[in-house]
């Protein structure tokens, strides 16, 4: 939506078809362009060709709105999906296509293989690379933004006209699989004072979310009664971090060397960091993911995956001193995982 020069668009980071199912919540609420990224391999890689070429006929609205970018494996082969149509036969609308989608859910997290790795980053800069606005917010597909922050953040915009250097956090939390997902600020609080709200990662990694300071957030006063964004506070990047913000589409690449579980996103908050990037916490906008997210319901390489992640962790961060050489925020220490 064009505003004051410029538009959102949500990148939905990179997904296995086992959470393509969510789609149909996120676009009920964003109903506005976005771009998603599928990582297929094997017999999936035709089941989901399929899949995104019957959504699309059956749903124009769809069609419309969601660009669809498939990701596989060299080597592996796509069969335009009008020579293969057993995978969606009988099926008369959209809403069909989604149980049918989850009856073949057969991978768990993304737990995809042994031999196969999740490109999480490399997922997400595909996904990117077709948003062309002037300002992307990347998320997992079962995120669900406040409702209207597509109105709201292009009016501050061109409020404030914030310089490039600036990304935009969005607190983010988790809710109770039985709770309706909040629209606006003041609901979310009603269910964060009864307990039916929490903060994202609270249990898994606190660490990973705390430095975006949630009683603050909570605390933070919305002049505007219409709902109106304001930038609250600004803070300085810390170890562990993993915010989840809106930025200019111009903002370095994802490190593509990280995949699976664990560092990815903290990898490009510290490159932005080291950037001069500064990060400015919104005073009403905010993401919700249904479920509290608990240890141990992780797939059982993760541990493995994480020794791995840590190493080369260790090494990405010689990478931005050569990037930025007159930076002096070489504060990149991402060696600790907490999950």
């Amino acid at each position: 939506m064009p505003l004051g020069g410029t538009k959102v668009k949500e990148v939905t980071a990179g997904i296995s078809i086992n959470n393509l199912h969510h789609l149909e919540d996120l676009l009920g609420r964003w109903r506005h362009p976005l771009s998603v990224a599928i990582f297929a391999h094997g017999q999936d890689v035709k089941f989901a060709t399929a899949l995104v070429y019957a959504l699309s006929i059956l749903r124009p609205r769809m069609k419309a709105l969601v660009d669809f970018h498939l990701v596989c494996p060299s080597g592996e082969t796509v069969r335009f999906p009008e020579q293969d149509h057993r995978h969606f036969t009988g099926l008369d609308d959209c809403a069909a296509a989604f149980p049918r989608l989850e009856a073949h859910n057969k991978y768990k997290k993304h737990a995809i293989g042994p031999n196969v790795s999740y490109p999480n980053n490399l997922l997400r800069n595909v996904a990117r690379g077709g948003a062309e606005f002037s300002y992307i917010l990347v998320i997992n597909i079962d995120i669900i933004p406040a409702a209207d922050l597509h109105q709201h953040f292009p009016a501050m915009v061109a409020r404030r006209q914030p310089p490039e250097d600036h990304v935009f956090v969005l607190s983010a939390f988790e809710i109770r699989h039985t709770r309706k997902i909040p629209a606006s600020k003041a609901e979310l609080m009603q269910l964060y004072q009864g307990g039916e709200v929490r903060p994202f990662y609270e249990e898994l990694c606190p660490l990973c979310q705390a430095p975006t300071n949630y009683s603050r957030w909570v605390n933070s006063h919305i002049r505007d009664t219409s709902g109106g964004l304001e930038v609250a506070y600004t803070l300085t990047r810390v170890d562990s971090w993993e915010p989840f913000y809106i930025g200019p589409r111009n903002l370095p690449l994802y490190d593509e060397n990280f995949e699976q579980y664990g560092f990815n996103r903290i990898s490009q908050a510290c490159e932005l960091h080291v950037a001069g990037y500064k990060f400015c916490v919104l005073n009403s906008a905010f993401l919700v993911r249904r479920g509290f997210k608990i240890p141990g319901e992780f797939r059982a390489r993760k541990d493995d995956e994480n020794k791995h992640e840590r190493l080369l962790s260790l090494s990405f961060k010689e990478a931005p001193k050569t990037k930025y050489p007159t930076s002096r925020l070489y504060d990149v220490d991402s060696d600790t995982d907490h999950r």
